[in-house]
């Protein structure tokens, strides 16, 4: 049987053998996921010649947003403003969601910038395997034979929830680092020892703010159910030193964190949607989450059953076994992790538990990476137990298929859609994770009960099903994804893109192409843009929580801020700035009428009068006069309310007007941006930059007031010929960057203090 489902056993075997004689089981764990990753990763890697890309989200946002990042911290450090994200947004608020606090970002600018699609596979490939080695060191301390804990890991690194967000390369970073979180605190709590708590604190905190907050709840909750006694007292020192350690390792990380609050606070995007009615989940979404537990994660945006698309990161299958040995573990077991599993099982049906992970933001399921560790954590202790186990397995068995077939017969014959229609959507790949999730408990029962858990068979074949399920997933997303060659074309274009004015704005809406070549536009593909953007985009009624307005939606929008420059393959006619070759076509830059960064107006409008305009007729409106706050409009000394607009007015004839009244000698780099004025009487001068509170003007050497207009800017400037200029710190910066040294300071003290005495 073993040669029939591995024809190279006696091979693989021997090799096996060998490996596994190494003493240093951390090493070995090291060593398989690296593997494991490689042979899950490299046909895709290879097929694009080194050129690594999946589709949507990964394409259009991780790659363009890490070469972004690397250039704007190249240009201005972390505190500055990022010119490429949409309108321009702080370098921090743009990107700390993403990848500025992860360690494998910081790996990656070892390299150029523009070779990263180049090396995405490779660290895609680390990810997994520090995955795999955080994962044993957590889970070896509740194991006799570590070797045990190298199948947990393996569990952990390549569950469904990993593969499910292949889509998301900075969440990999998340499920890497988490295991320190647990492992921190158990030696905390076992050894008194705080020196890896605080770190992992700072780690986690540093590298992402949302998950941290999932994070710091699990942990609370972890805590309560792990190490929960009568001795109160006891207790409530452990919390109070648990606190003050957190809060050590957060002040490291504020530097990060505390901008990062600060942002979210202020972000329209960013808000709860805690209602009655998402107490409870309907029935699609309950057979939704059963799917995700008990069959090998599938393509988001192309989902087989249930949902046609779905991105809530729903997939929580361990590699063959499924939910086997987590059931058997609870029907056997009557302790914390039991209990704490039972929990996380209710809370992944249940969104009142579910949903409080992320304060109820949204209906998400992306807590569910510390619920795999923990199902990781029972699937190897009931391995290194089976004759304990071997009833409760028996009747797990029984409970996992049946569980599939119920699943299956709900898909496939009873359950509809609203409409009525069936939610079958992809009937082939519907049936074949059906059968790799039943292929998978037959081999499980086979390697339990046929051949008494041998631990080379069980590896072997864990190993094959997380190869298997993480490639045919990442063969689904690049299958319905963009051409490798189309894809490149785009971003070698962008690599070679110059901006022959920086004054002006490129008309294109495509993150490669604003975030690749670092050059300002309208880049729209991002949930994190700046404040003022969204507060600019509310004067048209739009709100969109992942994608910003199109720019060219209405007359004049893509004029008055300033779209001068766009890409053609075929030249219209209009002045060619330049060419660029790209995969063996031509593209040219073309250029057309736009209004300047930094205008003057001669009359304004408060909010109120411009959404008594029709939508269609707001940009001509904001060509003519600023908008400005009812209170803004008293501080304003220079201009009038306007009185009447002419909506039936040229937009090229408004364009004209714009450029003759403009500020010169215009220069911006990711500190700000300078210029200098020469008008004949006192101005106000638009300039369509975002606001928010970490921008300062002077004029003359002098502190000017920015006046904010609909999100953007406005500056009174007197007449005559005048110095301008705009410095921008992310607000909350200097700050978190003071708490951030002095809590290093804090904690190199604990280490030198702490003698070296914990073992991990």
């Amino acid at each position: 049987m073993i040669k029939f489902l591995c024809p190279n056993y006696k091979l693989t075997r021997s090799y096996l053998m060998q490996t596994l004689k190494f003493k240093n089981k951390t090493l070995l764990c090291g060593i398989i996921c690296l593997v494991l990753a490689l042979l899950s990763f490299i046909f895709f890697i290879y097929q694009g010649d080194g050129f690594f890309i999946i589709r949507d989200d990964f394409n259009e946002q991780q790659i363009p947003f890490t070469v972004g990042l690397h250039r704007s911290i190249s240009d201005s450090g972390i505190s500055g403003f990022s010119w490429c994200v949409d309108l321009g947004t702080s370098t921090i608020q743009a990107y700390s969601f993403y990848e500025l606090g992860s360690p494998f970002f910081w790996l990656s600018m070892l390299f150029p910038a523009q070779v990263f699609p180049y090396i995405v596979g490779w660290i895609y490939i680390l990810k997994y395997t520090v995955a795999g080695v955080l994962a044993f060191l957590y889970l070896r301390r509740f194991i006799s034979n570590e070797k045990y804990a190298v199948v947990g890991a393996i569990l952990y690194a390549f569950s469904g929830f990993s593969t499910v967000n292949l889509l998301y390369y900075h969440f990999h970073d998340v499920v890497a680092l988490f295991p320190l979180l647990l492992l921190g605190l158990e030696i905390l709590i076992e050894k008194k020892d705080s020196r890896l708590f605080i770190l992992s604190v700072f780690l986690n905190a540093f590298l992402n703010y949302f998950f941290f907050i999932g994070e710091t709840i699990f942990l609370i909750i972890y805590y309560l159910f792990r190490f929960s006694r009568k001795d109160f007292k006891g207790m409530i020192k452990e919390i109070i030193k648990c606190l003050s350690c957190a809060f050590l390792g957060v002040g490291m990380a504020s530097v990060l964190f505390i901008p990062s609050i600060l942002y979210i606070m202020q972000n329209s995007r960013s808000h709860s949607n805690f209602t009655n009615e998402g107490l409870f989940n309907n029935l699609r979404y309950l057979l939704f989450n059963l799917k995700g537990l008990i069959l090998p994660a599938e393509s988001m945006p192309d989902m087989s059953a249930i949902f046609p698309s779905k991105f809530y990161s729903t997939a929580a299958y361990l590699p063959m076994i499924g939910l086997v040995l987590v059931i058997a573990y609870i029907i056997k077991n009557r302790d914390w992790l039991s209990r704490l599993l039972l929990f996380c099982l209710v809370g992944a049906f249940w969104p009142l538990i579910g949903n409080a992970f992320f304060l109820f933001m949204d209906a998400q399921n992306r807590w569910w990476h510390a619920f795999v560790l923990l199902m990781a954590l029972a699937s190897c202790k009931v391995l290194e137990n089976l004759d304990s186990h071997k009833k409760a397995i028996n009747v797990s068995i029984i409970i996992n298929t049946l569980l599939i077939v119920f699943l299956f017969i709900m898909v496939c014959f009873i359950f509809k859609d609203p409409e009525g229609a069936s939610t079958l959507y992809a009937p082939k790949r519907f049936i074949i994770y059906i059968s790799i999730s039943l292929v998978g408990i037959a081999v499980t029962n086979l390697g339990i009960n046929v051949f008494k858990g041998n631990y080379q068979f069980i590896i072997i074949c864990i190993s094959s099903f997380a190869v298997i399920t993480t490639a045919l997933t990442l063969y689904v997303y690049r299958s319905n994804g963009k051409d490798v060659n189309s894809y490149k074309e785009t971003y070698d274009l962008a690599t070679q893109i110059n901006l022959p004015d920086n004054q002006y704005r490129i008309n294109n809406a495509s993150n490669i192409i604003s975030m690749v070549s670092n050059s300002s536009g309208f880049s729209l593909f991002t949930s994190t843009d700046s404040v003022g953007i969204t507060t600019f985009e509310s004067l048209f009624d739009y709100n969109d929580a992942v994608n910003g307005l199109n720019k060219n939606s209405y007359l004049g929008l893509a004029e008055l801020l300033g779209g001068r420059y766009y890409l053609t393959t075929e030249p219209t006619g209009n002045n060619i700035l330049s060419t660029y070759n790209s995969n063996g076509i031509t593209y040219y830059m073309e250029e057309t009428a736009a209004c300047p960064i930094g205008f003057k107006v001669d009359s304004y409008i408060t909010e109120t009068q411009l959404r008594e305009i029709p939508i269609e007729n707001r940009a001509i409106a904001l060509m003519q006069a600023s908008v400005v706050s009812e209170s803004n409009a008293l501080l304003l000394n220079s201009i009038d309310n306007a009185k009447n607009l002419d909506f039936n007015i040229p937009v090229s004839d408004l364009v004209a007007k714009a450029q003759s009244n403009c500020v010169s000698d215009f220069s911006k780099n990711g500190s700000g941006f300078t210029c200098t004025s020469d008008f004949k009487e006192n101005s106000a001068v638009y300039f369509s930059v975002p606001y928010d509170s970490g921008w300062s003007a002077t004029i003359d050497g002098e502190t000017a007031r920015i006046i904010e207009s609909g999100g953007m800017m406005l500056l009174e400037i007197p007449k005559g010929y005048h110095n301008i200029i705009f410095k921008y710190v992310t607000p909350g910066y200097q700050l978190g960057l003071i708490i951030s040294l002095c809590c290093f300071v804090v904690y190199l003290l604990i280490l030198i203090k702490t003698k070296p005495k914990t073992n991990l």
